[in-house]
């Protein structure tokens, strides 16, 4: 008998369009953790609910997340070791849910944020060789980004550069590379966004507007992210210029 398992990595970033998580699944909260390197903020939890109509055994694992200045994240080399993770793998029943204890045990006087990636991850079992016929298992595997910042960091988010764009479903909107010179991580997400041009044009995008076109918008410590931001308004001609400022500041 033949065997065919298909995995799918559903993993919610961080430019950031979010994925559904399909029917009969797994689901899993929160998709974001935040974390101090030192204190009672440094450890948290992870809650797998099994939707399914049969048990699943999910792992937990680590890997520290990366975001260049453009394009999609990525995942790098694994980091089990700064985290205590309790359990690893639990056994689920249909309709059951499980706590993962995470504990950040990594160095604790970190200069900058550190970023990882938590997938919780369905493995696969044992298919009973009698049922005769080939069968395909759906193996689900989501992410959380777990954010690790020092204890008294804190963002310094600026706009170093705008240009117009257009994304691939034909929307206009502006790139705009946000420039992070903090030593903590931040979101676009909870700022807002001012865009001007030279012809007495200007918008607002706040919060709520720039969650709705972002996401989180995620900007790692001493570094630039380049995001796409919908504005379909915005005018085809004469300089643009943009400035960001955290909601709370206003």
């Amino acid at each position: 008998m033949r065997r065919i398992r298909a995995l799918f990595g559903l993993f919610l970033l961080l430019g950031l369009t979010i994925a559904s998580v399909p029917a009969l699944a797994l689901l899993v909260r929160p998709i974001v953790i935040e974390l101090t390197s030192m204190g009672s903020q440094s450890s948290s939890q992870i809650e797998v609910v099994n939707d399914r109509n049969r048990a699943v055994a999910v792992e937990i694992r680590a890997k520290r997340l990366v975001l260049p200045e453009k394009g999609p994240a990525q995942t790098a080399e694994a980091a089990d070791g700064d985290f205590l993770i309790f359990p690893t793998i639990a056994n689920i029943p249909p309709g059951g849910r499980q706590v993962f204890r995470i504990r950040y045990v990594g160095e604790p006087a970190i200069g900058q944020s550190q970023l990882y990636m938590f997938s919780s991850s369905e493995l696969p079992v044992e298919v009973d060789p009698s049922a005769g016929k080939a069968q395909i298992q759906m193996l689900y595997s989501i992410g959380s980004i777990v954010a690790v910042r020092p204890e008294k960091g804190k963002p310094d988010i600026k706009v170093a550069a705008v240009e117009r764009a257009t994304n691939d479903k034909g929307v206009a909107g502006v790139y705009v590379t946000f420039q992070n010179d903090g030593p903590a991580h931040g979101y676009v997400a909870e700022t807002n966004l001012d865009l001007n041009s030279d012809a007495g044009w200007s918008k607002r995008l706040g919060p709520r507007d720039m969650s709705a076109s972002v996401g989180l918008g995620l900007v790692p410590a001493n570094a630039k992210r380049s995001i796409f931001v919908a504005v379909p308004d915005v005018p085809a001609e004469g300089a643009l210029t943009a400035s960001v400022r955290a909601a709370s500041a206003l």
